[in-house]
């Protein structure tokens, strides 16, 4: 016997292929992969031998740090030495300090600072130091601080003295700085070492 002959099935149209989709972005995508890939390899290597190459030296109250782009030394004093006067009878208020910033075939830049503390009201204070610091320092007082200022450690108020002389890049402050018991007094020298 003969199998009966199936229905003859109606033809569908067989959609176009589709056109291939560009792979662009993929390319992109991998580019930017190994590009990160290669900067954190770049930024390790350089983090390894910046490591490699810091030399850090302590002893009492003093450090030094060497690295391939420069030194810093810094060291703590009582009162070390900022070259402005010393309002007498003060009292050391804080640990002052020098700082040294070097960078090779540059001038090394120095920060000193020193605290001290004084329980003679701030007018008597101000009227000393207007009177020894001479014409070089400007005098900036009660009002003239539009904002505060940070000086090594110390804000700075609207109300509060400090006595600027800035020659090139040498710049020296006395800061008075009115405390509920007395005046506390911020003696600051910054400067490249051979202008000091």
């Amino acid at each position: 016997m003969s199998e009966p002959a199936s229905p003859a099935r109606p033809s569908v149209p067989v959609p176009p292929a589709q056109p291939q989709k560009s792979n662009v972005v993929l390319w992109v995508l991998g580019i930017l992969a190994a590009a990160v890939v290669l900067f954190g390899l770049g930024a390790f290597i350089a983090v390894t031998y910046v490591a490699r190459a810091v030399q850090v030296n302590q002893a009492g109250n003093k450090v030094e740090i060497q690295t391939p782009v420069g030194s810093i030394k810094a060291s703590k004093d009582a009162a070390p030495d900022t070259g402005l006067p010393v309002y007498p009878g003060s009292t050391v208020s804080e640990s002052g300090a020098d700082v040294e910033l070097g960078v090779p075939d540059e001038e090394t830049v120095k920060i000193t600072a020193a605290h001290y503390r004084t329980i003679d009201p701030i007018g008597k204070v101000d009227a000393w130091y207007a009177e020894r610091l001479g014409d070089e320092f400007k005098r900036e007082g009660p009002g003239v601080h539009l904002k505060k200022k940070d000086v090594i450690g110390t804000q700075l108020k609207s109300d509060d003295i400090a006595f600027v002389s800035e020659k090139g890049d040498f710049v020296r402050v006395v800061a008075l700085k009115k405390q509920f018991n007395g005046v506390e007094i911020v003696l600051l020298r910054i400067g490249k070492s051979e202008s000091q």
